[in-house]
């Protein structure tokens, strides 16, 4: 509670700070296609969605990129910055007969990212840095 306080006050005294130039964008993300990639019966699925801001065209497009073990259980989870060189390291792995990659429906994806990141399950320490913001990002799929 002090540390909030704290940080009211320090906010509070900024004074006329220009805005942020991404405020605008704020709450504006939008979907856009989802993929598979299976790396292997073991390995589970990993479920790369793509978003963009509305009215941005493609800058900031980002990825949300979660692989899903045995029972759907987050393994890893991803926020991804370059989306094309993604898919490019992608297709290259599917070439080299590493992987397959395939379309996926974004209603299914979302449905089973909300599973997956809010079951009662902890989930391993290195997902945590992204959950809030995949949790946002999976809230906002169909």
């Amino acid at each position: 509670v002090k540390g909030r306080a704290a940080a009211g006050r320090a906010a509070d005294a900024l004074g006329d700070v220009a805005a942020a130039p991404w405020e605008g964008s704020l709450g504006r993300v939008v979907p856009g296609q989802a993929w598979l990639i299976q790396e292997g019966p073991l390995d589970g699925d990993r479920l790369v969605c793509e978003f963009r801001y509305e009215g941005a065209g493609t800058a900031g497009m980002h990825a949300l990129a979660v692989r899903l073990s045995y029972g759907d259980a987050p393994s890893e989870v991803v926020i991804v910055g370059d989306v094309p060189a993604l898919m490019a390291a992608a297709r290259q792995a599917m070439q080299a007969e590493l992987c397959v990659v395939q379309p996926y429906d974004a209603a299914a994806v979302g449905a089973r990212l909300r599973t997956a990141l809010n079951g009662a399950e902890p989930l391993p320490e290195a997902c945590y840095p992204a959950l809030p913001l995949a949790r946002h990002r999976a809230s906002v799929l169909p």
